[in-house]
Order: C-alpha cells, then sequence, then structure tokens
C-alpha cells in the first residue's frame, strides 16, 4: 500500500512539473517584471529571454507595439524561435484567455529590425533567424518588419531573408516552423527579401506558412518575397491562405523563388495563396520561378515543382518574358488546378503542366487590386482590396481538398458547398464594404518613368476633381489638383522626378468615381 502511494504521489508530482505556462511581455514591462502576468510582464528587451526560458508545451503572449531585435547597433542580432514554444502576438494585454485576442482590427505586435537610424542601411540582417526547428516551433500575430541582409549572398546564410531566415543548411540542417497569421514587409535581403529557406548542400527545411501577406518588400537581386533553396538539398514550403502583393526584385522574380539544382528538391506547395502585383525590375518572372538547372548552367539534375490548387495568379509583371511564372532548366515545372492564372505572354515552357483541371484565366474581379490592404491600410481587415466583388469567376470554383477550416480573415473557409479561389472566402452575406464607386477610364504614359508622368481622360460634366501621388507606404506626396471645376478631356503633368526610385500611386477621383494607377519611378 504504501508502494502504491509513493507512485502515485510521483505521478501527480511528475503531471505538475509538465504543465504548460504562460509568459507574457509588453513594450515597456510591469510590476516585478517576471512574466507571471500582464501585470509583472516582461519589457519588450526581454522578448527573447522569455523564449528562451519557456520549456515545451509553453506559450509566450505578446502585447500590442513594436519589439526590436536589440538595442545595440549589432546587426547579426535576430529573434529566434524553439521547438515546443508557441509565440503569439497582438494582444490588447488584458485577455486571460487566448480566444481572447481579436486579430479582426489587423495585427499589432510589431518585429523589427530597425535598430539604428531610420531610412539607412544599418537595420539587423535578419528580424527572425532560425535552425533546428520542427513544427512545433510556432508564431502567431506578428507584423515582421525592416530586416536588411544587404550583405554578398553566400549558401551558408549571408544576403539571405531580411524578415525571416530558416537555416536548415548541410547534412543534418533541419529547419520546419510552423508561421501563422504573419505579414512581411519593408524587408530588404540579397535573395529571398521577406523569408529565405535553406535546405542548401544536404540540409533540410520545409516550415509551413499559413495566413501569411509578404508584401513590399524588396530582394536586392532576386525573389523579392520567398526563395527556397534546395539546391543540393531540400526546401519545399507548404504556403496557405497567403498573399504576394507587391514585392519586387532588383533583377528577376518578384515575389517567389523556388531552386531544386544539383540533385536536390524544391517542391513547393500552395493552397488558397494569391500573387498580384508583384514586379521583376530587370529581369523575367514576376510572380514566380520554378528551377531545377544545376549552378554550373549546364545540366538539370535537380527537381522542382511549383504546385498551386485554388490560386490566383494576376497582375505580375516582368520586363523580361513570362511576366506571371517562369522555368528554368530541364525537367522543372508548374502544376496548378482549379487557379486563375493570367496567361498572357506565357510562352513555352513558362507554361502550366498537366491538365489543369478547373484552371481559368479571366479578370478575378476584386474588389480593388491597386489598393490590397483596403482604405485603412491594415491588412487582414474587412476592407481588404483584394476580397472578391459578388461576380467574381473565383467563387465556388475551388477544389475542397486540404484546405484550411478558415480564410485569412479567420472566416470560414468554405461559405457554399465549394471552396473559392484566393485567400478570401465570399461571404455576401458578412462582406462589409462593396465596390459600388464605378472606375474610371484614363492614359498615364510613360510607365516606368524618370521624370514626368503625363496624364490624359476625360470627364462628363461639371466636376470636383482630386489628383494625388502616394508613395508605396501610403504617405502622401503631392496634390496636383483639388476641387477643380472642369469638364471635358483634362490633361495633367506629374513630375516625380525628385522622388527616389519605387512604387508610387496615383489617385484620381471625381465626382463620377475615382481610380488608382501604380507608378515606377526608375
Amino acid at each position: 500500500m504504501k508502494r502504491i502511494t509513493f507512485l502515485c504521489m510521483l505521478f501527480v508530482l511528475l503531471a505538475f512539473e509538465v504543465q504548460a505556462q504562460i509568459s507574457y511581455v509588453t513594450p515597456t514591462g510591469a510590476g516585478s517584471f517576471d512574466g507571471s502576468s500582464w501585470a509583472n510582464a516582461f519589457p519588450g528587451t526581454s522578448l527573447q529571454t522569455a523564449i528562451d526560458a519557456a520549456n515545451v508545451g509553453d506559450e509566450v503572449w505578446v502585447a500590442a507595439g513594436t519589439y526590436f531585435t536589440t538595442t545595440t547597433i549589432n546587426r547579426n542580432i535576430a529573434f529566434s524561435m524553439r521547438n515546443g514554444v508557441t509565440i503569439y502576438g497582438s494582444f490588447s494585454g488584458t485577455e486571460t484567455l487566448l480566444s481572447q485576442r481579436d486579430l479582426t482590427n489587423g495585427l499589432m505586435s510589431i518585429l523589427s529590425g530597425e535598430i539604428g537610424a531610420a531610412g539607412i542601411n544599418d537595420n539587423s540582417y535578419n528580424v527572425v533567424y532560425n535552425q533546428l526547428l520542427d513544427a512545433t516551433a510556432i508564431i502567431d500575430g506578428f507584423i515582421i518588419e525592416y530586416g536588411n541582409d544587404d550583405r554578398n549572398p553566400t549558401s551558408s546564410g549571408n544576403g539571405l531573408g531580411g524578415g525571416i531566415y530558416n537555416h536548415g543548411y548541410n547534412v543534418g540542417g533541419s529547419c520546419h516552423p510552423t508561421i501563422r497569421n504573419i505579414l512581411f514587409r519593408h524587408n530588404t535581403a540579397s535573395w529571398g527579401a521577406g523569408a529565405f529557406n535553406n535546405g542548401f548542400g544536404g540540409g533540410n527545411t520545409q516550415p509551413t506558412y499559413i495566413n501569411c501577406v509578404f508584401t513590399q518588400n524588396h530582394a536586392l537581386i532576386e525573389a523579392g518575397g520567398m526563395d527556397s533553396y534546395g539546391v543540393g538539398g531540400t526546401a519545399s514550403p507548404t504556403v496557405i491562405n497567403t498573399i504576394f502583393y507587391e514585392n519586387t526584385a532588383a533583377t528577376n522574380v518578384g515575389a517567389m523563388y523556388a531552386w531544386g539544382g544539383n540533385g536536390g528538391n524544391c517542391h513547393p506547395v500552395l493552397i488558397n495563396c494569391a500573387f498580384i502585383n508583384n514586379m521583376a525590375l530587370n529581369g523575367y518572372g514576376g510572380a514566380f520561378i520554378a528551377d531545377n538547372l544545376d549552378p554550373s548552367g549546364g545540366t538539370s539534375s535537380g527537381s522542382c515543382t511549383v504546385t498551386l490548387q485554388n490560386c490566383i495568379v494576376w497582375n505580375n509583371s516582368a520586363t523580361g518574358v513570362a511576366p506571371q511564372f517562369y522555368i528554368r532548366g530541364t525537367g522543372a515545372q508548374v502544376f496548378a488546378t482549379h487557379s486563375d492564372i493570367d496567361l498572357t505572354g506565357q510562352i513555352a515552357p513558362h507554361v502550366i503542366s498537366g491538365v489543369g483541371t478547373g484552371n481559368i484565366d479571366v479578370n478575378p474581379m476584386f474588389l480593388d487590386m491597386a489598393s490590397g490592404a483596403g482604405m485603412d491600410g491594415i491588412w487582414m481587415t474587412n476592407d481588404d482590396g483584394l476580397q472578391l466583388q459578388n461576380a467574381s469567376p473565383c467563387i465556388d470554383v475551388g477544389d475542397n481538398t486540404g484546405v484550411q477550416a478558415t480564410d485569412i480573415l479567420g472566416n470560414a473557409r468554405i461559405y457554399n458547398t465549394t471552396v473559392d479561389m484566393g485567400a478570401y472566402e465570399f461571404d455576401g452575406t458578412t462582406l462589409s464594404i462593396e465596390n459600388n464607386i464605378p472606375e474610371l477610364d484614363f492614359v498615364i504614359y510613360p510607365n516606368p518613368t524618370s521624370e514626368t508622368v503625363y496624364l490624359t481622360f476625360t470627364a462628363s460634366g461639371e466636376n470636383t476633381v482630386s489628383v494625388t501621388l502616394y508613395d508605396s507606404t501610403g504617405r502622401l506626396i503631392q496634390t496636383i489638383v483639388e476641387e477643380e471645376k472642369t469638364s471635358g478631356i483634362v490633361n495633367r503633368e506629374i513630375d516625380v522626378s525628385t522622388q527616389k526610385s519605387g512604387i508610387y500611386f496615383l489617385e484620381i477621383q471625381t465626382l463620377q468615381g475615382k481610380s488608382v494607377r501604380k507608378i515606377i519611378r526608375n
């Protein structure tokens, strides 16, 4: 009897020891600063300390605010995830249950690499740096911004992944984190500015991205959004309910590069994703590339496939061939089913392989393709511009296999019996905005430009005309015309010669409606 009692007591003790704990973090901290509650939260400077101190099964809750990788000027310092630990962001700082966290107003916790003076190249190389992780390492509910790995790229990690770098490099290397509800913006790197998945040289990286947005990230060489590097190894991410929007690269591949040369494997699978308005500024493949060519350039001994299901690939651009996607090497392939893909200019070999069941090539009819984040400028809220209009051909035509239970906004993924294409599920009973403003027709040229843009449009009747120029962050540059009464043909000249090279938006509005066009400043 005594022995049985002892074993029972030991079992209770062990159960108590493995009970999951929550550590709380706010920008300034509070109380005793030990992370035991919101009232005693760790300060933001101790966020990594909280992560490192967590045990398997523990959670770190991070309140709204900005958290920098370091208080020093050491560009090598980054945040890191850990196996068995879930890092949740975007709390208001009063919640006692995870279900009380509200993401409907957008993500509110920012992980930033802006450690030096704003606007110059002294940022952290990577905002998040990961290695030797499995799928139990989870990050959820953050904005990741202003990483800048501007070093010359090396296979071992330099110049790769300004936002998040998953280091599965070399034999024995692995990195398979789960990355959910993350906005990657304003990151820079030589390759894979938003995210880089490195499985080079016998390594293995197979991360999962769910409900993410990659926007306005810029590659100094290639792949502004995400790069998966499986040359001589394996790099095969799974990407679900994720948007690649207005990412750029100085040469090829505006959004996503997939490379599986030298006997390696790269097989990204994308379900309910969208590639919109991405640009290769001096090369090919505005949206993505599938590449199995060996680095020597003479052979294709690796394997690379990009697989799309329920995706939309639209209005991407490149200065070279294949404005939407590019296939490089012998045997690389792009498979797509139940997807809306703009095939204009996609000449062989840059075409879809296989039967392409359910694919279409028609205007997806977004609410506002020129304003992906919507009027509030906040991604993952109810006015996002890449939601579908009620007449969209992308509604109820997808494949239900393997889809998430919810879309990128947390709404039910299958509203009727069949899933929609893209990251947003259309629900006419809950959609909070309508695209009921007619779009004006106007001509703008030359575009790209280095000096002056000429604008011509026709206004019927007496109108109040406003022509406004914004930069890519939504900052007002100038209002060219405001409250002018006019009718008939309107001609305007917009001088952009004093602006930095990059992307700008020109909005014209009259009583008849409005339209927004993108300008590229060389």
